[in-house]
């Protein structure tokens, strides 16, 4: 997809028109729009580097997840019974 924007002009207030022979131009100052890609090689890089201080931090976050998923609780009967026991407290 291709953007167009007048270089002279303030990008808050800039409008489109069409001439007769199918040219975009400003609505402002009457100068033809230059077509500017939504993906540029600046854009790209930053992509690319914001991923690789992201991805680790999302690879330890889904590690985290899964161990407390998969803990196990003890097998020791007696240690079991000691996390189970019932105490009433009379206030």
């Amino acid at each position: 997809m291709i953007r167009y924007y007048c270089p002279f002009c303030s990008t808050q207030y800039q409008l489109h028109k069409t001439r007769s022979d199918g040219v975009f131009i400003c609505g402002i100052c009457g100068d033809p729009l230059i077509k500017k890609n939504l993906l540029s090689s600046r854009r790209i890089i930053g992509a690319v580097a914001a991923s690789a201080f992201l991805a680790p931090l999302l690879i330890m976050i889904i590690y985290v997840v899964k161990d407390f998923t998969k803990e196990k609780f003890p097998s020791n009967s007696e240690s079991f019974v000691l996390l189970t026991s019932d105490k009433t407290w009379i206030i």
